[in-house]
């Protein structure tokens, strides 16, 4: 008995030690400490002195060599979060894992659908006769191409309109440099063509026998339209762009009849129609370019329909006929300050317009045979839906995505004449009741006195009073924050955790005007906003500077960078992926990809005026010794829309001048682009990652 006693005794000795030195070692782990070389860059009367920016040489061993220390630092830092990922990730797996078979779209005498079965990461592509037993056709199993790749992107493309063909266009290394293949469906082997690298969109002819294509050039910009015969072998180049500031993009009306090229900066665009049948090749101009004037347009019997601001800040839909010209045009649905048309979709019978009303996306019909128009009433005022499955163009209903932050993705089928929806499929959520949980649509005073809107969600077990709460937001390219619904958002949510959405100045949450107020020379109003909102939410009592934390990815790593130098003390933590933060830098050097096409979104340094105000926000040049919250960054080794540098040298500046003792870890993903990592399962460990993350360091919760 004393000997098991003292065996036992020095065991759990051992194991006490052993735990106190791990401790230690991970209280006591120092940071990785970057080389400095510094670089000059005068710009007007300004010098900006930059310590790393030789990261940008991928070739030098100091950049490997502190990227693999920083990879290796938040490995050994995470390492206490190791059972609390994997439990957050099952949870993830209990609710969602389980085999997934879309809702068929029935195409001609074909119905096509995809499934997502457990245990595979990605997506098999299927169809079969629209009859009685007929047997299933697999036509890609995207596992099979993947398998050999740590990265694989592919884009399930166009049926040919006989059924015979399939494009598709694949990424194995997330630098989006897509290649282009035509499968025969027959045979179900690659047709001989020649090897078309960095496609960006593409369109079949009438006869099946060519094909329209766009590509990008070495700085990723979309700059030429190309034909293919597949007969001859001929290409032809039918049409480049050499203004960097435009990138050009093709696409197919639902009637076949015409392929739409449109020529496009961030303001303004001009147009180019088709006839899929010429054998001529004969590009048709349909509106010039003009300078903060957009289209878009669309095909239906003897109209081209198209929306515009020329007239309207937030857009008209007009049409004129095909034997006439845009000066001959009527208004079909007018634009106002409260009503925005984001866009539409033209059939046989009727157009389907969506529009944003005070912030609030809306469904409309628009009948082409009475001019009459009716609005879908999803039930939610809060919530969001997305057109697919629709490349019929003589139909009566529509397919819609519709989801809020509380309602999961939920497939309908609505009857354009009777407006009555018919669920075809709820995403299936285990042990999950909407019921559990409440959202609310709040304001926030901006500090001009405009009102920001707020979206939030919370498990209703928990009082909405001093809890933590995580705040987004994004902000840039007119791109409204959408009321999405999110399955690994319940982890946080069960937790006693709010999730909230600030609807910031320029998105485009409540029309074009919101967009023009948070860009250029009001870019600083993007900022304030998110600030107003947390300060909303602190001071109606929902959380407190010591429980919020704040996550953004891209130009919302911008917001969120600019915002924790505005004001640091009012954050506990935050998150920035792929974060868009070296603003100066990145936008002299017009060999970046992206660069001269975003001067009508940020301004252009070399132009004085713009590099004066855009300095006082870009979140590399203004950090500052001071005190910093815990702070989580993620990155992407082949992203090209914000190169890996930018994050890495953030990071760097960051520990160089931070006084804090707080967390500041860099995740650098080796594979994978702007979208992180492929695979389904891979991407529910990401989430787990980040979630393990806000709980453990920010939120003091260890499971």
């Amino acid at each position: 008995m004393f000997k098991y006693f003292n065996k036992n005794f020095y065991f759990l000795i051992f194991v006490l030690i052993t735990f106190s030195l791990s401790a230690k070692q991970l209280k006591t782990l120092t940071p990785p400490d970057a080389i400095k070389e510094p670089h000059y860059l005068t710009i007007h009367d300004t010098t900006l002195v930059d310590d790393y920016y030789y990261f940008r040489n991928i070739d030098d061993p100091r950049v490997k060599k502190y990227i693999d220390e920083e990879n290796e630092y938040t490995k050994k830092m995470m390492l206490k979060t190791k059972k609390l990922q994997k439990k957050l990730y099952n949870e993830i797996l209990k609710k969602v894992d389980k085999d997934e078979i879309s809702v068929p779209e029935r195409r001609d005498s074909f119905l096509y659908y995809y499934k997502d079965l457990r245990g595979k990461d990605y997506t098999i592509f299927c169809r079969r006769k629209d009859k009685e037993n007929s047997p299933e056709e697999i036509i890609i199993d995207i596992n099979e191409f993947a398998k050999n790749y740590q990265f694989f992107d592919l884009n399930f493309g166009e049926i040919s309109s006989d059924h015979r063909m399939l494009s598709y266009s694949f990424d194995t290394l997330g630098d989006e440099n897509y290649t282009l293949r035509i499968l025969d469906l027959k045979t179900k082997k690659n047709i001989e063509i020649p090897v078309i690298d960095n496609i960006t969109s593409f369109a079949f002819n009438k006869y099946n026998d060519g094909f329209f294509y766009t590509i990008q050039n070495d700085i990723s910009r979309s700059y030429a339209l190309r034909y293919y015969d597949m007969k001859t072998g001929k290409d032809t180049l039918l049409f480049q762009e050499d203004d960097d500031r435009f990138s050009v993009y093709l696409n197919k009306t639902r009637d076949k009849d015409y392929i739409f090229l449109s020529v496009s900066s961030s303001t303004s665009s001009e147009y180019y129609y088709i006839n899929s049948d010429d054998r001529d090749l004969k590009l048709n101009l349909l509106v010039k370019r003009e300078k903060d004037v957009e289209y878009s347009f669309d095909h239906s019997g003897l109209y081209f329909y198209y929306i515009t601001n020329k007239d309207c800040i937030n857009f008209d839909l007009k049409r004129f006929r095909i034997d006439s010209t845009i000066e001959n045009s009527t208004t079909v649905i007018k634009g106002s300050d409260t009503l925005m048309i984001e866009g539409f979709d033209a059939f046989e019978n009727f157009l389907s317009v969506y529009e944003r009303v005070n912030g609030r996306k809306k469904l409309k019909f628009y009948y082409l045979n009475t001019g009459d128009s009716k609005y879908f009433d999803f039930g939610e005022e809060n919530c969001t839906f997305y057109p697919f499955s629709n490349s019929s163009f003589k139909r009566d209903s529509l397919r819609v995505a519709y989801m809020s932050l509380k309602t999961p993705s939920t497939v309908i089928d609505i009857d354009v004449k009777s407006l009555k929806g018919v669920v075809k499929k709820v995403d299936e959520i285990k042990g999950y009741r909407k019921e559990n949980y409440v959202t609310e649509y709040l304001y926030a005073k901006a500090e001009d006195g405009e009102l920001i809107p707020i979206s939030l969600i919370y498990n209703k077990k928990y009082e909405p009073k001093n809890l933590p709460l995580l705040l987004t937001g994004y902000g840039a390219y007119g791109m409204p924050s959408e009321p999405y619904f999110s399955t690994s958002r319940l982890s946080l949510l069960d937790r006693g955790v709010i999730f909230g959405i600030a609807h910031i100045r320029g998105g485009g949450d409540k029309g074009r005007k919101w967009y023009n107020d948070g860009k250029m020379f009001k870019k600083m109003n993007t900022f304030t906003d998110f600030i107003s909102c947390a300060q909303y939410l602190i001071e109606k009592g929902y959380t407190s500077p010591e429980k919020l934390a704040i996550e953004g990815g891209s130009a919302g790593g911008l917001l969120i960078g600019a915002v924790l130098n505005l004001k640091p003390e009012l954050f506990k933590g935050a998150i920035l992926s792929v974060p868009f933060v070296d603003l100066i830098n990145t936008m002299v050097d017009t060999t970046l990809p992206l660069t001269a096409g975003e001067f009508e979104e940020w301004g252009n340094p070399q132009i004085k005026e713009q590099f004066d105000y855009m300095i006082k926000y870009s979140p590399y040049d203004n950090i500052k010794p001071t005190n910093y919250p815990n702070i989580l960054v993620k990155s992407s080794i082949f992203d090209t829309r914000v190169m890996y540098w930018e994050p890495l040298k953030w990071v760097a500046k960051m520990r160089d001048n931070k006084l804090d003792n707080n967390v500041l870890l860099l995740k650098m993903r080796m594979s994978g682009g702007h979208g992180g990592s492929s695979g389904k399962y891979n991407w529910y460990e990401e989430i787990a990652f980040d979630n393990a993350f806000l709980l453990y360091y920010i939120w003091n919760k260890k499971r």
